[in-house]
């Protein structure tokens, strides 16, 4: 009979049940069950890993999401890199270690085993193979990972190595190696990994170390067997791996280190040694423990009971994973500037998961400003999915390099050079633009995208986002001290116009975005028509439509209320939107569209809203793909009734889910946030004093939250007049 979650959780992480639980015991909260099912559930790892950590092992199965797992299937081994949320196309599953009794077996679907007694959290996973009778455990350090196998007696105790695989077992090698040194116990290997979802081929090197010497050995050359053989290579589109057996004896686990460099061999070797100098696997397990309670620590929830604790803080947990820290992993030369990895992509990050970084981890948001311009300055090019080391211009809206830096300007990241990072989104702006919308200011019907397949850029949906990038980019020209640049990119900013057909109509309302084609004719197509998964389909949005888009100028809110006919119409229209599923509010593109109603007078329509939203996350799942921290951070923002209001330094309030909670600076600075007389039907504020001040606008400024203090609210289940 199937157990729930909740219960599994409950037996294997008893949690103090009292509100201020100790900073010690926060990780004990986190489920990483949550969202792992395909991708309109979250498409999570159950892995274990590090706050942006660059490994991340985790089961694989052969059948389930994009991340790599289904939680009803049989398990084939475990992968040391995978990704969260990364949409339509597999990445990673890298590194298949497969532990086995017998001689070893190769095709992954002949090595399948069922699972027993499976417990995840954030510092470790473990499992049963019941196939072969194996207990499987994982730990991760930042740029490491260990592992300990009980093996049962009476049979030999193997180990397979699938070097040129990625998630379901596929192929994805454009060449590949393997070295076996038995008298030290290791092995080395290096895939040229192509097919992700990134089409870069990008050379991976993977270093395993036992910790005993093993018996026999091996490698496996296609269908190719050679047994003794201590190195072989594979061309592209040949499977290649490599196989070791050892003496395992009852009652004292096989341990084994690994590590993985996108740099060398010798890198690789060198962060095993580094992170994990020795054989103390509970050490390790310390360490991701203390990373995790500091990580949590951020931002802490109390009034409410161990599900919401659990659902708050697996989400937060969530929000850091991605993107990736691979500093370290760089040639000497490089280290001293940080290099963060893994935007799938920028699209769906800058909405939410960005904005939380300038409040829990500025520090994190530093760094990446500073690798976005290094690659920038390195490649000619610093794109929004920038993965394994490798630019990828996928062209989903704009350029959304420009929003990341400027938002990190405008919410007064501390640290940054500005100067630089404006060089990366004023390249953006001349060169990175397509043509016609340099030339006539709006990206055409049938214009070309900027990758392979060409299909995700569009008129109805670019066109916007470009004149998005142009605000953000201007902003960026006025501290780097160009003021003529930015006055024309503001200008430019207003380009969403020229897409703008004031005479289109749906439902009673006149005035759409609606897409363009080259000769200006705007398309003939219903509002309500757009995107609905068909990678060919001649409509010109992406992941929308025109009733989508017509909220997005998040930048020119006041030009954007008067096209729709005023305040009035705006409501009226904004509230027909929502309430008859115009509106797509868990897709990043509608993100911010229901708090709009805050900034033309009626925050109870922004509070009504943000809790319908917060209803769409449910226990175990995501409303959506977790698109590598998009969703997650949209959830705790919501709980701690908090929305950024991209563009500005502020963020939306709304009623929160708890009754009080904390955000913790780096600096140890604390801001609270109190809901007198809480409960989860009182979903509107009735008054708020920020600081013991009243406070009568439905907004705090991030220094308002960054320099500390307390935020009150009274709450209220009815709808109020406060605010308006």
């Amino acid at each position: 009979m199937a157990v729930s979650i909740a219960l599994v959780v409950a037996a294997t992480h008893a949690v103090a049940a009292e509100p201020g639980a100790q900073r010690d015991t926060l990780y004990r909260h986190i489920d990483p069950r949550v969202g792992t099912g395909n991708d309109d559930q979250g498409d999570t790892v159950p892995g274990p890993t590090r706050p942006g950590g660059s490994i991340h092992p985790s089961p694989e199965t052969l059948v389930g999401s994009n991340a790599g797992y289904d939680k009803d299937a049989p398990v084939s081994g475990f992968a040391q890199l995978h990704t969260q949320g990364s949409g339509g196309r597999t990445t990673y599953g890298t590194f298949l270690v497969s532990p086995q009794t017998g001689d070893p077996v190769f095709d992954e679907t002949q090595h399948l085993s069922p699972k027993a007694d499976e417990r995840l959290a954030a510092d470790a996973y473990g499992v049963t193979l019941t196939r072969y009778g194996i207990r499987a455990e994982v730990t991760p350090a930042p740029y490491a990972a260990m592992y300990r196998f009980s093996y049962p007696t009476g049979k030999p105790a193997t180990m397979v190595f699938d070097i040129t695989r990625k998630i379901r077992g596929e192929l994805a090698s454009a060449g590949a190696d393997v070295t076996l040194d038995p008298a030290r116990g290791r092995i080395t290997a290096r895939v040229r990994a192509r097919s992700y979802w990134n089409p870069a081929e990008v050379d991976i090197w993977f270093v395993a170390q036992l910790d005993r010497k093993p018996t026999r050995w091996g490698v496996r050359v296609g269908e190719q067997d050679r047994a003794g053989a201590t190195q072989a290579s594979a061309g592209a589109d040949t499977r290649l791996a490599g196989w070791w057996q050892f003496d395992a004896k009852p009652g004292t686990p096989v341990q084994m280190k690994v590590a993985v460099s996108f740099t060398s061999a010798e890198r690789a070797g060198e962060l095993l040694a580094e992170d994990i100098p020795d054989w103390n696997y509970d050490a390790v397990r310390r360490g991701a423990q203390a990373d995790w309670n500091r990580e949590l620590a951020r931002a802490t929830i109390d009034g409410v009971g161990d599900a919401d604790k659990r659902r708050f803080y697996t989400a937060l947990y969530h929000s850091a994973i991605q993107p990736r820290d691979r500093t370290r992993d760089q040639p000497p030369a490089d280290r001293a500037t940080p290099h963060w990895d893994d935007y799938y992509t920028l699209w769906d990050t800058y909405h939410t998961g960005f904005p939380l970084m300038t409040l829990l981890r500025p520090t994190a948001y530093r760094g990446n400003v500073a690798s976005i311009v290094r690659t920038f300055e390195r490649f000619g090019a610093a794109h929004t999915a920038f993965i394994a080391g490798r630019n990828y211009h996928v062209g989903q809206g704009g350029d959304e390099v420009d929003n990341v830096l400027g938002e990190g300007l405008i919410r007064g990241v501390p640290g940054v050079d500005w100067n630089r990072a404006a060089a990366v989104a004023l390249h953006n702006a001349h060169e990175e633009r397509r043509p016609r919308y340099l030339i006539d200011g709006w990206f055409a019907v049938g214009d070309r995208s900027p990758e392979p397949d060409n299909q995700r850029a569009r008129s109805g949906s670019s066109t916007p986002a470009f004149a998005l990038n142009d605000f953000y980019a201007g902003r960026l020209a006025a501290v780097a001290g160009q003021p003529d640049e930015a006055a024309a990119l503001l200008k430019r900013s207003g380009n969403w116009r020229n897409v703008w057909n004031a005479g289109a109509t749906s439902d009673g309302y006149s005035g759409f975005i609606i897409p363009r084609h080259a000769d200006g004719r705007f398309q003939t197509i219903d509002p309500k028509t757009g995107w609905d998964g068909k990678k060919y389909e001649n409509v010109g949005f992406y992941e929308g439509t025109a009733w989508v888009y017509s909220y997005t100028m998040l930048h020119d809110l006041p030009g954007m209320v008067a096209a729709m006919g005023g305040r009035d119409r705006f409501i009226q229209r904004l509230r027909h939107a929502l309430d008859t599923n115009l509106i797509d509010i868990t897709n990043e593109p509608s993100f911010a569209t229901p708090w709009l109603f805050s900034d033309v007078g009626r925050p109870d329509l922004a509070s009504y809203w943000a809790n319908r939203i917060f209803q769409r996350f449910t226990p175990d799942a995501y409303p959506g793909d977790e698109d590598n921290g998009a969703m997650s951070s949209h959830y705790v923002f919501n709980r701690l009734g908090l929305f950024p209001k991209l563009t500005t330094d502020l963020y939306y309030l709304h009623a929160p889910h708890q009754p009080h909670a904390v955000i913790t600076g780096e600096d140890g600075k604390r801001f609270a946030i109190t809901a007198r007389d809480w409960a989860p039907d009182k979903i509107y504020i009735a008054s708020a004093t920020l600081n013991g001040r009243p406070l009568t606008t439905p907004f705090v400024r991030q220094a308002d939250i960054t320099g500390g203090g307390e935020l009150v609210l009274t709450v209220s289940a009815t709808p109020t007049r406060w605010g308006q």
